[in-house]
């Protein structure tokens, strides 16, 4: 989504008010993004953020890492966890932003058009490969960042509000965008509706296990 397109406006300000809460002046944090908006507005209220790649940081320094506008894919994430373990102390906070699996707005636009994003491979010959979904579930998210994490919460971002495609839509009816964010704000925790929003966020903690 372009990044003034209306719903990607919600999605961020969301996040940030997030991103506030978890972390705080003094704190230093990953910025999985490599220098992302998130990471200038943390910046700006006293957090130390740095963006390095994790797995070349000193052990257990970082009080904190998230991810809101590079969102890593399933073999990515399995890179990702044993680095952010070593790099996090224990209950380090973290927050990782992921495209959803099977995002509602593009499901509704197949069924109805026929055109529309399809993220889970349907390709039986992708099937067949042996290697972690692009766009995991988040049940598979959690597997392949491994054991070092506890999860706190899960919610959709975009499982009513409309896309970039329908931006004059939104434009026309501000009171309908409006209806749609205040419904999903409701839903948006819902164990059946997590996954069907176009991103999905993780909030965790670094354990002290290893």
């Amino acid at each position: 989504m372009p990044e003034d397109d209306p719903s990607t406006l919600v999605f961020g300000h969301i996040l940030e008010s997030r991103l506030e809460a978890l972390f705080h002046a003094g704190d230093r944090v990953l910025d999985l993004d490599g220098g992302s908006a998130a990471a200038a507005r943390l910046a700006a209220r006293g957090v130390r953020v740095a963006s390095l790649d994790p797995a070349r940081v000193s052990t257990g320094t970082f009080d904190g890492a998230f991810a809101t506008s590079a969102p890593p894919d399933g073999a990515e994430l399995i890179a990702l966890g044993p680095a952010l373990a070593a790099a996090l102390r224990p209950g380090a906070a973290l927050l990782l932003t992921l495209l959803g699996p099977w995002p509602l707005p593009a499901l509704l636009r197949r069924t109805l058009t026929g055109a529309g994003e399809r993220r889970r491979g349907q390709d039986p010959q992708t099937r067949r490969v042996a290697r972690p979904p692009a766009h995991p579930t988040l049940g598979e998210a959690r597997r392949a960042l491994g054991p070092s994490f506890e999860w706190t919460d899960a919610y959709a971002l975009g499982v009513l509000l409309p896309d970039a495609a329908r931006e004059a839509w939104v434009r026309d009816h501000p009171q309908g965008f409006a209806l749609l964010a205040m419904m999903e704000r409701a839903v948006r925790r819902w164990p059946g509706v997590r996954q069907l929003g176009d991103r999905v966020v993780l909030e965790g903690r670094r354990t002290g296990a290893s």
